[in-house]
């Protein structure tokens, strides 16, 4: 990511878009820490000697889930008593709970998610009876448990949830408006239901966001995604209410492929640490202790410690590297605060900054650092001098560290280590005393911040800050100016003699400007400039670009955004665009000869599955997108359909081609982008590429929640898209060749059917 950097004197006066708030509610400021750290349990009556090893771990808060059917087992009337033994138990070692109201009652709606009036009251009802029975104890309240995925009965339906969600959030106030009330706890960011809760009001009444942010990549790869949650917050939250994301279930398997318990071991660190640089105030990792002892289940290796109970023995579990891990965060780390992010050179290096208020109030200061690079990378820090203790991330001594003309050398490696001054630090101080810039500022586009150009762009624009320092040395902090107005450009691939654009704008807002086209190797455009205009609330249109030539496969194209005053509002730099397959050119048997459908996963897992040419559904009114339904070239389009249907369990299919000029893959592409028509099954399509070694990547794209034509871009890149196999280390190793055009993955591994379209598959440099 590329980055302007610009010296400050006084910081500029922009309107934070979102900054977690000191809050009076336990778990939702910024923590003295360990205070934020905790781990998801499944008992109400620990073993004995279990819970001091849990807090020996440096964890505060546990989360449990709160079982309406376990407390509600005749109609109307609560046993909760479980749940007096349990905060018993953490009463002795000052560890609070967050409670997860969930699931279901044989009583109400036939067993299933309440959807009912009837079903709604009742789980309302003996949710504010539980949350009055314990109100006063710092407990967090959180509105069920992944409700977008199968733990909504008998499949995820937003609305319902909505319902269920206001109805509790009306009872918790009405009984006890000072207890904290937190949601919806999805199942990784998605930001398709959580926008869905937020636009229905439930903001009124949650007062933190909780999400689950599961990956089988480096913790270090949420940090965008939180950026668009807190935008999203930001757009729909009560005027002036704060409302701070919390992580409140995350962790990795040990047996994960290309995992193991060293890697969870310093993954665990890195994802506090990664926490806390977004603010996120809490942290629950996912799990306590391993679910049991098959070598090949993931879901028996999240734990910090292993599966077997040691009755009579300390430690009663034995301890993981996950375990070590958490405890020497927590050791090395207590009493202190998060204060900043130090940049370095490479973004890929992260050195965080802790301080906290020392005996006679002088402050002291602590880092943190690591690298995701899969090599070790050195850099130098600016300090005064002294010498430097290390520790390991597992706890283990390193070697001290003396500072050399104004610089510590320090080696990162993937694992966290702590880095402590053998006394007061001045360089550092000044560090940990300077203004903490917000993660996010707002400005409306197009303007210039300083000597910062910021055009109407969609993403984010990234900002380093300096704070200089003696001999030319610095320091360097990250800000993002996000744009209030943005636009968004999609280029389509052309089809006949037109190239279709799509400009979306979200914010609604009111403008004339022109579209320029400075730019269209391989492709004639008949009128190079096109008149944007939006009304007020418009949000996208559609320009058509005639075309003199279009019969080159391989162009490039950028684009120029300018103003009624001809100021430029935004720049879509010069893209290349490579079509892999019109299918065209085939017949059924030919088809046959270039693709073949190949089943996949668990071989004893029953599916049929085809591939044809085929006639591209036109979309239905209500369908699409409203962009997609007014492409008139849909009609035109070569599409192959694939059907499938797949039993319960682990099961995909895969779209290969076999001709090897169709496999092969020129330079050094971003993205795959292709037209599919969803079947609104939920199940997620996945492409396949294999580098230069055999390393496999695994580039993803949306569930296909949707029916209808929808255009769809999956991004290529090391650091998040999932690998295995070859070299093994993450770095794409290029050229690429295909190895799937097309991969349908079964997303909930339950029976499942459906026929989706692929048309125009294009390689995007």
């Amino acid at each position: 990511m590329k980055t302007c950097s610009i010296a400050v004197v006084v910081l500029l006066v922009l309107c934070p878009l979102l900054m977690a708030a000191e809050a009076a509610r336990p778990g939702l400021s910024m923590p003295v820490l360990p205070d934020g750290l905790g781990v998801n349990i499944h008992f109400t009556d620990p073993k004995p000697g279990e819970m001091k090893m849990l807090a020996e771990g440096g964890f505060r808060w546990v989360r449990m889930d709160f079982v309406w059917s376990a407390t509600e087992r005749e109609k109307g009337k609560y046993d909760f008593s479980a749940y007096d033994r349990l905060l018993k138990a953490l009463d002795e070692y000052n560890i609070k709970a967050l409670f997860i109201l969930d699931y279901t009652n044989r009583h109400y709606d036939g067993g299933l998610s309440p959807h009912s009036d009837e079903g709604r009251k009742a789980f309302a009802r003996w949710a504010a009876a539980g949350v009055q029975r314990f109100r006063g104890r710092g407990i967090l309240w959180e509105m069920y448990n992944e409700p977008n995925i199968h733990f909504w009965k008998p499949k995820p339906n937003p609305p319902d949830y909505i319902k269920l969600a206001i109805e509790v959030g009306k009872a918790i106030r009405n009984v006890a408006p000072e207890e904290t009330y937190i949601g919806p706890a999805t199942s990784q960011i998605d930001l398709k239901f959580l926008e869905e809760c937020f636009r229905a009001g439930l903001l009124e009444y949650w007062d933190a966001v909780s999400v689950h942010p599961y990956r089988q990549k480096p913790p270090e790869t949420v940090t965008p995604e939180y950026a668009r949650l807190r935008q999203l917050i930001a757009q729909y939250a009560p005027p002036g209410k704060q409302i701070p994301i919390i992580s409140g279930e995350w962790g990795y398997s040990a047996v994960w492929r290309n995992f193991n318990a060293d890697i969870q071991g310093k993954y665990l660190p890195r994802q506090f640490l990664v926490n806390l640089m977004n603010n996120v105030p809490l942290s629950i990792w996912y799990d306590w202790h391993d679910d049991g002892t098959n070598p090949t289940d993931p879901e028996h290796h999240f734990g910090t410690v292993a599966h077997k109970y040691h009755a009579g023995r300390e430690p009663v579990y034995d301890p993981k590297p996950a375990y070590k891990a958490a405890q020497t965060f927590a050791k090395t780390l207590e009493g202190f605060r998060y204060n900043k992010r130090l940049m370095q050179k490479d973004e890929a290096d992260y050195v965080l900054l802790f301080s906290r208020q020392g005996p006679a109030e002088q402050l002291e200061v602590r880092l943190a650092a690591w690298t995701t690079s899969t090599t070790p990378r050195e850099i130098a820090l600016p300090v005064s001098p002294g010498r430097f203790r290390l520790v390991g991330h597992l706890g283990e001594s390193l070697p001290d560290l003396t500072s050399d003309g104004g610089l510590l050398r320090i080696r990162l490696t993937d694992a966290p280590q702590y880095i402590i001054p053998q006394g007061p630090n001045e360089m550092l101080l000044r560090a940990a005393r300077w203004e903490v810039l917000p993660l996010e500022q707002v400005v409306k586009a197009p303007t210039t911040v300083g000597n910062v150009e910021v055009l109407r762009s969609a993403e984010p624009l990234p900002v380093r800050i300096g704070l200089d320092l003696a001999e030319g040395k610095r320091f360097e902090q990250l800000t993002h100016y996000v744009v209030s107005n943005p636009l968004r450009v999609t280029i389509f691939p052309p089809l006949a003699t037109t190239l279709w654009i799509r400009v979306e704008n979200p914010s609604g807002t009111p403008s004339d400007e022109t579209l320029c086209i400075d730019e269209a190797h391989g492709l004639r455009p008949a009128t190079r400039q096109h008149e944007l205009r939006f009304a007020q609330g418009q949000q996208e249109c559609l320009i058509a670009v005639g075309l003199q030539d279009a019969s080159d496969n391989d162009y490039r194209v950028s684009l120029t955004v300018r103003d009624a005053a001809g100021r430029v509002s935004l720049r879509v730099p010069q893209q290349r665009f490579r079509l892999v397959d019109d299918f065209a050119r085939y017949t059924d048997q030919a088809l046959a000869a270039e693709y073949r459908i190949i089943a996949d996963g668990d071989a004893k897992v029953g599916s049929q599955q085809s591939i044809a040419l085929a006639a591209p559904p036109l979309p239905n009114t209500g369908a699409a997108d409203a962009a997609e339904k007014q492409l008139p070239f849909l009609s035109q389009l070569k599409s192959l359909r694939i059907k499938y249907r797949f039993d319960a369990g682990w099961k995909f299919v895969r779209v290969t081609p076999t001709d090897e000029k169709l496999r092969r893959i020129e330079g050094k592409p971003k993205a795959v982008g292709m037209w599919l028509y969803g079947d609104s099954s939920g199940n997620i399509p996945r492409v396949r590429l294999v580098d230069s070694t055999g390393q496999v990547f695994q580039p993803t794209g949306p569930p296909l929640d949707w029916r209808g034509w929808r255009y769809v871009t999956l991004a290529i890149d090391d650091l998040h898209t999932g690998h295995w196999g070859g070299a093994n280390d993450g770095v794409i190793h290029y050229p690429l060749r295909w190895d799937t055009l097309l991969l349908l993955d079964s997303a909930r591994r339950q029976q499942t059917e459906g026929e989706v379209y692929i048309a125009l598959p294009t390689l995007i440099y």
